[in-house]
C-alpha cells in the first residue's frame, strides 16, 4: 500500500516545481484508507489530476467526497461486456453531478473492431468523453483500427494535435462524435515520473532504475526525469488474467464463464441479452446452465415468460449469494495482485 511519506518526500525535493499532469491508477484506488490525503497531496504536485477507475469497481466505494476533488475521472473499459454489465456505475457517477467523466476503452492486438464500435456507441449514448488506447505504459495498437475505421462512412480522421497520457493523440470523428485515439508513445522530451505502491520511484514501470523513497535524492529524480522513454523498448507486455470458479464438496465445478453470465443476467434481467453481451450462443449456454443445475440439485436462474414480466430472467437466492461471494473474491484477487 502506497506510503504517504513518499509523496511528502517528493514534494520536499521538487520544492516549487509542479508536473503538468498526474495520473492515479490502481485496481481500486478508492479502497485505500488514505485516498483523500493521497488525492490532496498529488494535486499539490500536479496542475491537473486524472483518477483512473475500472468500470467494474464496487459501487460501495464510489464516494463523492473523494471523486469531486479530482479534475478528471477515467473509467477503464476492457470490453463491451464490462461496460454493459456496469452501466449502473456510470449512472451513479452522473447522478452525483460528476460530469468530468471519460471512457478509456482499451485497444490492443486482440481487440475486435466491431466490439470496439459497439462500446463507443454505448459510451456515446451517455455523453461520455471517449479515448481509445492501450493499457498504460504499453505500446499502442492504433494502426489496424485506423485502417478499418477510415473505410467507414461518416468518419473523419484529424491530425495529431498533441499528447495525452504521455502518448501522441489524434481526434477521430465518428458520426460527428469526437473520439481521442492514442497512436504512439510521446517519447520525445518525455518527463514522466512513476511511483509504485511500495514507494519506489522510477521513470516508468518498464525502467530498470528505481529508488525507494527513503533513499531518493534530487539527483536520482533528475536522472529519472531526463532518461529516455522505455515504452518503445517494451516488445512484449504480459499481465495476469483472473478467472474465479467454485467447486462443491461433491466435486461439481461452477466455472468462471457461468459466473460471468450470472453477473450479466443480474444487471440486464435477460438471458439472451446477457449471452449477446458475452458474445456466446444462448442455446449453448442454456444447456450449460441446465446441466449445471442438474448436477448441483438447485436452480440458478428463473425465467418468467408471461404477464407483465414477460421475457425476464432473474437469479435465484442461491445464485445471488454465489454471485456476491464471486465478486468479493474477484476483487480481493485483483487487489492482491497489485500488492505483490
Amino acid at each position: 500500500m502506497l506510503p504517504l511519506e513518499a509523496l511528502e518526500i517528493l514534494s520536499s525535493h521538487l520544492e516549487d516545481f509542479r508536473f503538468d499532469e498526474g495520473l492515479l491508477t490502481c485496481p481500486n484506488p478508492l479502497l485505500h484508507p488514505k485516498i483523500d490525503i493521497i488525492l490532496r497531496q498529488t494535486m499539490e504536485l500536479c496542475k491537473k489530476l486524472t483518477l483512473f477507475i475500472p468500470v467494474s469497481v464496487s459501487r460501495n466505494f464510489l464516494n463523492k467526497t473523494s471523486l469531486e476533488n479530482v479534475d478528471f475521472i477515467s473509467l477503464i473499459i476492457p470490453s463491451y461486456k464490462d461496460i454493459k454489465s456496469n452501466l449502473q456505475t456510470v449512472k451513479m457517477l452522473l447522478s452525483q453531478g460528476i460530469d468530468n467523466l471519460e471512457a478509456y476503452i482499451l485497444l490492443d492486438s486482440n481487440s475486435d473492431f466491431a466490439e470496439i464500435l459497439s462500446t463507443i456507441e454505448l459510451c456515446k449514448s451517455y455523453g461520455l468523453k471517449i479515448t481509445l488506447g492501450p493499457k498504460l505504459y504499453a505500446s499502442p495498437y492504433a494502426d489496424k483500427f485506423l485502417e478499418k475505421i477510415a473505410k467507414k462512412e461518416n468518419v473523419e480522421i484529424g491530425l495529431h494535435y498533441g499528447r495525452k497520457y504521455f502518448y501522441n493523440a489524434i481526434k477521430v470523428f465518428i458520426d460527428n462524435y469526437p473520439v481521442t485515439l492514442l497512436t504512439s508513445p510521446g517519447a520525445e522530451n518525455c518527463k514522466t515520473l512513476y511511483l509504485n505502491p511500495y514507494g519506489n520511484f522510477s521513470k516508468c514501470p518498464l525502467s530498470r532504475f528505481e529508488v525507494n523513497y527513503k533513499k531518493i535524492t534530487k539527483d536520482d529524480l533528475r536522472k529519472m526525469l531526463f532518461s529516455p522513454c522505455a515504452i518503445n523498448r517494451n516488445v512484449v507486455g504480459l499481465s495476469p488474467k483472473i478467472r474465479v470458479s467454485f467447486v462443491t464438496k461433491e466435486g461439481v465445478e461452477i466455472p468462471g464463464e457461468i459466473l460471468e453470465l450470472l453477473e450479466l443476467i443480474s444487471q440486464v434481467n435477460s438471458f439472451r441479452a446477457a449471452c449477446k453481451a458475452l458474445g456466446v450462443s444462448p442455446s449453448t449456454y442454456w444447456e450449460k446452465i441446465r446441466s449445471l443445475e442438474e448436477k448441483l440439485g438447485i436452480s440458478l436462474i428463473i425465467s418468467v415468460r408471461g404477464g407483465r414480466k414477460k421475457g425476464i430472467t432473474i437469479l435465484t437466492e442461491f445464485a445471488k449469494d454465489l454471485l456476491k461471494e464471486y465478486r468479493e473474491i474477484r476483487e480481493k484477487a485483483i487487489v492482491s495482485l497489485y500488492e505483490y
